[in-house]
């Protein structure tokens, strides 16, 4: 076997595990290029958390590799029931909790978002600082079953997001359990047609509410119906963005964002990094 688990648990309520693969010599010059050469070992470290140890359907699997960049510390990639993820928070925090030599210790990742640096607090929390978004939100008219709908477009972190109200697209995130189905419908019709359009097809559903008093809740739809348990780490950087560009918030306001399931983190832009955020959550871990 080419890979060995390290740890299982949760981050901010969503379950998340992390799996080792640095035994293994890629020779990639990019994150991109290492998911490539190592695509049986992510199949193989699929099928087992999934299959063989019955792991959550809707965890993620954080993959630690030889990084291709001398400044990190490690690569890293995802994988999930479904495959693998371009992007994940609560992984990146899980796995900076577990391969962090101590408290207050940072680790470097190189993820194909760009660089991640988790830093953990010592208390249970782990700080991360998040790879400068690829560009403003889009906003975009699409049709969905004959009717018109406003939709934004928002990319962060390996991750592309198709964001709009949840009261728009007729849907309560008071009842998350009824959320999957209508959910991945709506996201690969209107995915569809903003591909059509734009050339780039987002792969996550980002429903909103609005921002009261600096918190907020939305939910994340993704992959083989599901919906994020956590209130996903680059869709909390995601809807950070949207609030910013849409006068919410400040830019030295932070974001206290929910998922409909009632768990949180903490988003701010970083100053000294453009559109960089720190983001912050509460990681458990079982070994």
């Amino acid at each position: 076997m080419t890979h060995r688990f390290l740890a299982s648990g949760s981050t901010s309520g969503q379950p998340v595990a992390c799996a080792d693969l640095t035994s293994i010599a890629h020779g990639a010059g990019s994150m991109a290029g290492v998911g490539a050469v190592l695509g049986p070992a992510l199949e193989e470290v699929r099928a087992q958390f999934f299959t063989a140890m019955a792991g959550d359907p809707g965890a993620i699997v954080a993959v630690v590799t030889r990084p291709p960049r001398p400044d990190a510390d490690d690569g890293l990639l995802f994988v999930a029931a479904g495959g693998p993820l371009g992007g994940c928070g609560e992984a990146s925090m899980f796995a900076g909790a577990v391969r962090s030599p101590g408290d207050g210790a940072t680790v470097v990742f190189d993820t194909a978002g760009g660089l991640i640096r988790a830093t953990d607090r010592g208390d249970g929390t782990v700080t991360l600082r998040m790879p400068p978004a690829a560009r403003p939100p889009g906003t975009y008219v699409v049709e969905v079953g004959g009717r018109p709908y406003t939709v934004r477009a928002v990319s962060v972190a390996g991750n592309s997001f198709l964001a709009l109200p949840a009261a728009a697209a007729g849907l309560d995130l008071g009842r998350p359990d009824e959320l999957a189905g209508p959910g991945d419908a709506f996201l690969r019709e209107a995915g569809a047609a903003l591909a059509a359009r734009t050339g780039e097809r987002p792969g996550l559903l980002l429903l909103t509410e609005p921002v009261v008093d600096g918190a907020t809740r939305s939910a994340v739809v993704w992959g083989e119906r599901i919906v994020n348990v956590g209130p996903c780490g680059t869709g909390t950087c995601a809807r950070l963005i949207l609030a910013l560009a849409d006068g919410e918030l400040t830019g030295g306001e932070t974001l206290r964002h929910f998922s409909p399931y009632g768990s949180a983190f903490e988003a701010r832009l970083d100053r000294a990094r453009g559109w960089g955020i720190l983001l912050r959550g509460r990681v458990d871990l079982s070994r």
